[in-house]
């Protein structure tokens, strides 16, 4: 007599996925705008510092705030990787500290700080939407094993 052992269900996260990747978006657009903001001000439109630069730059940092926080209940209600809540609370900081060395006008802090968050953001980002997001941290656990076996 065969027996079967009762399927365990893998509790995986689904909507606070959704809204992380709705904040990490969200965030991917304002942060993509700001070079392109930078760059039309190195070309002359004196306007588009004050106008677009530094009202995104002013408000890009509590879009990181609002990610942390989707991204901890990604991570505790939805059971996902720990990471995400990890690197949005750097870039909380990592912005807030943009957004001072902006307005001191310290370009040699500001354009290199603003470079890696630009990465960091638009790379969470398409990882939030890859399907390996939705696993779990046990699931991400075991195929980061297997892959490590191989």
């Amino acid at each position: 007599m065969i027996t079967l052992e009762p399927a365990t269900k893998v509790r995986r996260p689904r909507i606070t996925l959704q809204v992380l990747r709705g904040t990490l978006v969200l965030h991917a657009i304002l942060i993509i705008v700001q070079p392109i903001a930078a760059g039309y001000f190195l070309s002359g439109n004196v306007d588009a510092m004050n106008d677009i630069h530094a009202t995104v730059g002013s408000t890009v940092w509590m879009i990181a705030l609002l990610q942390t926080v989707a991204a901890a209940c990604y991570t505790l209600g939805g059971r996902g990787r720990i990471w995400p809540a990890v690197l949005s609370a750097v870039l909380v900081v990592a912005e807030f500290v943009q957004l001072t060395f902006g307005y001191l006008q310290n370009l040699a802090v500001h354009i290199p700080l603003g470079t890696a968050i630009v990465i960091t953001v638009i790379w969470m980002t398409v990882w939030s939407l890859r399907p390996t997001a939705r696993l779990s941290r046990r699931e991400a656990l075991q195929q980061r094993r297997q892959e490590a076996k191989r």
